[in-house]
């Protein structure tokens, strides 16, 4: 047996050793403030923020690779724990996230990286209506925590590198319990990185844009508190999205989403509740990650429904095969996430 694991460790070094891969770890610590995005939610938003990170990220520098998207990327595990400076009132959040992170431009010693995770994160203080009424932040001691990055990284030597980002970090749970204001922080943090084995990265010829027009048509799924009577009622979206390249990782769009939820309550039909919305897109993808974001305006909306007249909706979706993918979206108003919810797209 003992053997055998020692063949079994020689051969995954060995593997490592002859492919091309770079496998790196990192620890690094940030210090931000909080936006107080609702005069709701200012009296506790006067606090700064701090906390460490520790990072493991991998890049296959193959050209099959390199061809998903024409740069080289890293993916990843962040674990993370943020302090948010008052305990009593909003306490703590220990976060576990994947990470996707390409490099946008570089040199032999600089690099410029654009990082993007998702993942859970662990709140230890949430809203209580005896114990902890002032935290309308968060409700769910699970929610979801999306941020966006760009770094700076030097190469201090072959094995260390340091580094300078820039976090903008939303937290909430998607609109799955109230009261859910979520949470906008940014966030400076200065790290190192050590590399565990770093490639070479070759230089290899770019392809010229050649994909047309095409459609997407997407629809989502997700449930919502009723206001009108008890229990969760489905929230059902349906998209249109023309879209064209522009760059090979960026395409523009516009199309429209109707979306019908039931949890809302009308005062005649349920027609009512169909809300239709033109919009224009941006995607960013990255061989079968496609990451849009969208800019909608309200054409017709329940009476009391919202007082704005424009969302955003965030979306990443995962190809699974040929035209077909999976994922997830977040709906948002300005910087309050409404809601959270499934989607399919088929790609024509």
């Amino acid at each position: 047996m003992k053997n055998l694991l020692l063949f079994i460790a020689a051969a995954f070094i060995q593997h490592l050793l002859i492919a091309q891969t770079t496998h790196k770890v990192g620890v690094e610590g940030s210090y931000g403030f909080i936006i107080a995005h609702t005069q709701s939610v200012k009296p506790i938003s006067q606090t700064f923020p701090y906390g460490f990170s520790l990072n493991y990220q991998y890049m296959n520098s193959s050209q099959k690779k390199w061809e998903n998207c024409n740069c080289f990327y890293y993916t990843g595990l962040q674990l993370s724990h943020h302090d948010f400076a008052n305990r009593e009132v909003l306490g703590s959040a220990t976060s576990l996230s994947a990470t996707f992170e390409p490099i946008l431009w570089q040199n032999r010693s600089w690099s410029f990286n654009l990082m993007s995770g998702i993942g859970l994160s662990y709140l230890s203080n949430v809203y209580n209506p005896t114990f902890n009424p002032e935290n309308t932040f968060f409700s769910a001691p699970v929610s979801f925590l999306i941020f966006v990055s760009p770094k700076i990284e030097y190469h201090v030597s072959e094995k260390w590198s340091a580094q300078m980002t820039f976090h903008y970090n939303h937290i909430s749970n998607g609109g799955q319990s109230k009261p859910n204001k979520g949470m906008n922080y940014p966030m400076l943090g200065l790290g190192v990185n050590y590399y565990l084995q770093r490639a070479s990265l070759p230089d290899y010829p770019k392809r010229d844009i050649t994909s047309p027009w095409s459609w997407l048509l997407e629809t989502g799924i997700t449930h919502r508190q009723a206001q009108w009577r008890s229990g969760r009622l489905p929230t059902i979206s349906l998209l249109f999205d023309r879209i064209k390249p522009v760059s090979r990782i960026n395409a523009l769009g516009f199309g429209l989403e109707m979306t019908k939820d039931f949890s809302l309550e009308v005062d005649q039909s349920r027609w009512e509740a169909l809300m239709p919305s033109p919009f224009v897109s941006h995607h960013f993808i990255f061989g079968r990650l496609d990451f849009s974001q969208r800019f909608a305006v309200y054409t017709q909306k329940p009476a009391g429904y919202i007082d704005q007249l424009f969302y955003q909706r965030y979306t990443l979706h995962y190809r699974l095969f040929s035209n077909f993918s999976i994922g997830g979206s977040m709906k948002v108003h300005g910087h309050v996430a409404e809601n959270i919810d499934f989607r399919l797209g088929w790609r024509f």
